[in-house]
């Protein structure tokens, strides 16, 4: 969850929203201290100004003159008006013998800051008269502004996950493509990148699900018309009179029902419908089962020495077996001498064989259809496809292959596929276990 997406972009988000919001705190802290200082100054400057002009007799006009010219308008805020005469009381003045009266005076103004805003108080000719600095840049701007770029933040924020939802549709629908599930509709309206890619990929699906069945019709029908010469085949075996030569051809027609057989479960197990059957078995039974698949009998030289006959191997019977099958067959087909060799080491299977090492990396063998480009090998035929139905066989049972090579000696581990090393178990014993797993 923490490589995701849609956190990240959350994150992000969240991220630019706490630096956008401590950047216009401080901004406007900053205006705010700034206006203070510039409206003390301003007030310094204006009351310095006015007094001189008061004090040289200017008229009513040109005092009026200047506020204007300092930005100042007339306003009627009776109550800021009466804090500023409580707070600055009407100066005292001696009049003259014979002055015409208090009515024609203009005393000198009064400049008082409330609330952050600049006010000057003029009472002329008996008139009191309030202006107030409208040049001044009101706060609440700066938090409207503010409120505006926090509101276009997550608006684009919002924008910008409803545009990436049909990801986690799309997700789920590969997987579920992945897990065997062909019948997904991609489709999404979108007429971005991910429209398009969710197009793209439900094009995909439908190209894949095309071949697969086209694959699956193509082995079905190449496996229903191959069982019909076979069975006659045996039929026609069996008529002969030399048993030796009968039971030789009937070996080799049941070998090809086998592989009809192993075709058909191959099919089951790309198309993952196949259903893993594991259960415990003697390696003794399973080798024999392979000879008989790899058509090796009593009247040959054996080319399988086992080591460890008595180990107890849990698994699919049929799969490991076709695994093993393969194996050994390469190893008998590479081999310098023909022989393969089995031991076991722990809970790993060992196969090995005399002869030279892998050309190649061993996983490039696990590719269908692969060729070993070597002349030895090449004369050896086969469509490439025993290390592929290896690999496929043994990791649908969660087992996993290795190689290495020492010594003139290529090694193959099947891993973690023993379960005891030794069992002592009768002849009798085990000859009844490989008739029941026959049965079931």
């Amino acid at each position: 969850m923490r490589h995701s997406i849609f956190l990240k972009i959350t994150l992000l988000f969240a991220f630019a929203l706490i630096s956008f919001f401590a950047f216009s705190f401080y901004f406007i802290k900053f205006q705010k201290d700034a206006e203070v200082r510039n409206s003390a100054d301003k007030a310094r400057q204006v009351d310095v100004t006015l007094k001189q002009l008061v004090a040289m007799n200017g008229s009513l006009e040109s005092i009026q003159k200047i506020l204007h010219d300092f930005g100042f308008e007339v306003t009627e805020n009776q109550k800021i008006k009466e804090d500023i005469l409580s707070r600055a009381p009407t100066p005292f003045f001696i009049l003259p013998h014979g002055f015409p009266g208090i009515l024609n005076v203009i005393f000198p103004p009064r400049i008082l800051i409330v609330n952050n805003e600049l006010y000057v108080l003029l009472e002329a000719y008996g008139k009191i008269t309030l202006y107030k600095d409208a040049s001044k840049t009101h706060q609440s701007t700066y938090y409207l502004i503010t409120l505006v770029g926090i509101f276009l933040l997550v608006f684009v924020f919002i924008l910008v996950i409803q545009s990436l939802l049909p990801l986690k549709k799309l997700r789920s629908q590969i997987r579920c493509f992945a897990n065997g599930n062909n019948n997904i509709e991609c489709s999404i309206k979108q007429q971005d990148e991910i429209g398009e890619l969710a197009r793209e990929f439900n094009n995909a699906i439908q190209k894949i699900d095309a071949l697969g069945r086209s694959r699956t019709l193509f082995l079905r029908s190449i496996m229903h018309e191959l069982k019909t010469p076979i069975t006659k085949g045996r039929i026609t075996a069996e008529m002969i009179d030399s048993n030796l030569h009968k039971e030789r051809l009937i070996s080799v027609f049941k070998r090809l029902q086998t592989l009809i057989d192993e075709f058909a479960k191959i099919e089951q197990l790309t198309s993952k419908n196949l259903n893993i059957n594991k259960q415990e078995f003697l390696l003794q039974d399973i080798i024999d089962h392979a000879k008989k698949m790899l058509l090796i009998d009593n009247l040959e030289a054996d080319p399988i020495i086992l080591n460890t006959p008595n180990d107890i191997i849990k698994a699919d019977f049929e799969l490991f077996t076709m695994a093993l099958k393969n194996l050994l067959d390469n190893a008998i087909k590479y081999g310098s001498d023909k022989k393969v060799y089995i031991e076991s080491k722990y809970h790993n299977l060992v196969i090995s064989n005399r002869g030279e090492p892998l050309k190649k990396d061993f996983n490039e063998y696990f590719k269908p259809y692969f060729k070993d480009d070597s002349e030895r090998k090449a004369k050896q035929g086969g469509f490439g496809l025993g290390m592929y139905i290896i690999k496929n066989t043994l990791e649908a049972q969660n087992f996993e292959i290795s190689y290495a090579y020492s010594d003139g000696i290529n090694h193959f581990t099947i891993h973690n596929c023993i379960v005891e090393n030794f069992c002592p178990m009768p002849q009798k014993s085990q000859e009844n276990k490989l008739q029941n797993t026959r049965k079931s």
